[in-house]
C-alpha cells in the first residue's frame, strides 16, 4: 500500500477530541493515521478505528517508538504494546521519534531492533524521524538504505531545514 494522499496527524489530542478526530477524519475520507508512543492517545485511536467499521487493509497507520524504548530490550515490547492499544497486528509504518539523547542507545543498535521486528510482521516499513544527517547515514549503515521508508521532519513556513529537505 502506497501512502494515502491525506492523514490525520494526531500530535496533543487525548481523549474524546482524538477519538471525534480520527472518526471524522476517516469519515471524510482520510485513510492515514500518524501517532506516537509519547502522544498518549493510541489506545482511543485504536477505539475509533474499530468503531469506524473500515477494514484495517484500508488504513495507513503510522506510529513513532519514544527514546525511552529504544534499547534492544524494550522496543519491541513497547511496539507490540502500541498494537495492542491500536487494536491491530501490525502497522504500515514505525518510526524513532528522535535520536536517543547524549547516544544513550546507539543508532546501529535501535535500527536494527526495529528491523527485527519489520521482520516479525509488527510494521510493514520502518524509518526515522527528526534525524540530522549524520545521524541518518549512521541509521543507513546499520540497516541499509533499502530498509528506511522515510525521515518523517517538521517542515512548516516557521520551520525550514533546506539541507535535510534537499
Amino acid at each position: 500500500m502506497s501512502v494515502p494522499v491525506l492523514g490525520l496527524g494526531t500530535f496533543r489530542l487525548k481523549d474524546d477530541a482524538v477519538i471525534n478526530s480520527v472518526k471524522t477524519a476517516l469519515e471524510l475520507g482520510y485513510r492515514a493515521i500518524d501517532t506516537a508512543q509519547i502522544y498518549e492517545n493510541e489506545a482511543a485511536i485504536g477505539q475509533a478505528i474499530a468503531e469506524s467499521g473500515i477494514s484495517r487493509d484500508a488504513l495507513y497507520i503510522t506510529t513513532k517508538i519514544w527514546v525511552e524504548n529504544l534499547s534492544k530490550d524494550k522496543l519491541i515490547p513497547s511496539l507490540k504494546q502500541s498494537l495492542s492499544d491500536l487494536q491491530t497486528d501490525y502497522v504500515d509504518l514505525t518510526l524513532v521519534h528522535w535520536p536517543s539523547p547524549n547516544d544513550a542507545v546507539s543508532v546501529k543498535e535501535f535500527m536494527q531492533e526495529l528491523l527485527a521486528a519489520k521482520k516479525m510482521g509488527l510494521t510493514r516499513e520502518i524509518g526515522i524521524s527528526n534525524f540530522t544527517i549524520p545521524l541518518m547515514e549512521q541509521a543507513i549503515a546499520a540497516v541499509g538504505v533499502e530498509n528506511i521508508a522515510t525521515n518523517q521532519i517538521e517542515l512548516s513556513p516557521y520551520l525550514q531545514n533546506h539541507k535535510v529537505v534537499n
